[in-house]
C-alpha cells in the first residue's frame, strides 16, 4: 500500500506539473497569435487548464467507481472532452515552439522595428525644420514684413506642425523605444511589445500626416508627411498568424500529453493489480 500511495504521488506530481508546461506553451502561443493580450490570453489558458484536470479527475472517478456503468461512460465522455481540448491547444501550443525556433529572427525584427520607429520621430522633425526654412525664406524674398512679423508667421507654422504637446509625446516615446532591448521569446511581455512598435508605426505617421496637412500661403509644391514603412509587418504576420504544426511541436506536444495523463495511467496500473490480488 505505501508502493501505491507513494508511486501517485509521484504521478500526481508529473500529471500536474506537465500540465502547467503544456499551459504555459499554449499561453505563451496565445500571447503571439492575439498580440499580446495578456488577460484573453491568461482566460482562455485557465479555463482549458482547469476543465482538463476536472475531466481528468472525473476519468479517474469513473474509472474507480462501483457503479460500472454510469463510471463507464463517464470516464469515455471525460477523456474524449480531454483530447478535444487538447486537440484545440495544439495550434497556441505549436505556434509558440515555431516562435522558439525562430528566436534570432525574432530578435532581429524587433530590433529592427525599433530604429524604424525611431527613424519616423527623425524624419518628421527633419521634414517640419525643412518647411519652416523654406516658408521663412519665400517670405523675405516676396512678403514685405518685419523681421519680427516673420518670426511671427514662421512661430505660427512651428506650433501647427511641432506642438508641445507632440513633442512631450515624441520624447516619452523615444525614451521607452530606447528601453527595449534584445528580446527573449520566453518573457510574456515580448510578444506585446513587438506587436505595438509594427502596429503602432503606421499609427504615427498617419499622426504625422495629419498635422503636416495644414500649408499656408506660398508654401509650393508641399505634400505633407509621408514615410514608407518597412517589410516588417509582413514578416510579422508568421508570428501572429497561426501556424501548421510541425514535427518537432507534436513530438514535444506528444510527449506533453503522455506525462498529463501519467496519474490516470498509473491508477489503471493500480486497478490491475488490485483486482489481482482479489483474484
Amino acid at each position: 500500500m505505501m508502493y501505491r500511495s507513494g508511486s501517485s504521488g509521484l504521478a500526481m506530481l508529473l500529471t500536474i506539473v506537465s500540465l502547467l508546461v503544456f499551459a504555459f506553451f499554449a499561453f505563451m502561443g496565445l500571447e503571439y497569435l492575439l498580440g499580446g493580450d495578456h488577460v484573453i490570453s491568461l482566460l482562455i489558458t485557465l479555463s482549458g487548464m482547469a476543465l482538463v484536470g476536472y475531466c481528468l479527475k472525473l476519468a479517474c472517478w469513473g474509472k474507480e467507481t462501483r457503479m460500472k456503468n454510469k463510471g463507464r461512460v463517464i470516464e469515455v465522455l471525460s477523456l474524449l472532452a480531454i483530447a478535444v481540448l487538447l486537440f484545440f491547444a495544439r495550434t497556441p501550443f505549436s505556434q509558440f515552439v515555431y516562435v522558439v525556433n525562430h528566436e534570432q529572427e525574432i530578435d532581429s525584427l524587433v530590433m529592427e522595428a525599433r530604429d524604424a520607429a525611431c527613424r519616423i520621430d527623425t524624419a518628421y522633425v527633419e521634414y517640419a525644420e525643412k518647411r519652416l526654412s523654406n516658408y521663412e525664406r519665400y517670405l523675405k524674398k516676396t512678403k514685405r514684413l518685419s523681421t519680427s512679423q516673420t518670426k511671427q508667421s514662421v512661430a505660427s507654422l512651428k506650433r501647427r506642425l511641432l506642438p508641445d504637446s507632440v513633442a512631450t509625446v515624441r520624447e516619452e516615446r523615444k525614451q521607452w523605444l530606447d528601453g527595449v532591448q534584445r528580446v527573449n521569446v520566453w518573457n510574456i511581455a515580448t510578444a506585446k511589445n513587438l506587436h505595438y512598435i509594427i502596429t503602432a508605426s503606421e499609427d504615427w505617421v498617419k499622426q504625422y500626416a495629419a498635422l503636416s496637412r495644414v500649408i499656408y500661403e506660398g508654401e509650393k509644391d508641399c505634400e505633407p508627411f509621408t514615410m514608407e514603412v518597412s517589410d516588417i509587418k509582413g514578416r510579422y504576420a508568421a508570428l501572429s498568424t497561426a501556424q501548421k504544426p510541425f514535427l518537432w511541436s507534436d513530438i514535444a506536444m506528444a510527449v506533453c500529453c503522455l506525462l498529463i495523463f501519467t496519474y490516470y495511467i498509473q491508477s489503471l496500473r493500480a486497478r490491475s493489480r488490485y483486482q489481482g490480488f482479489r483474484h
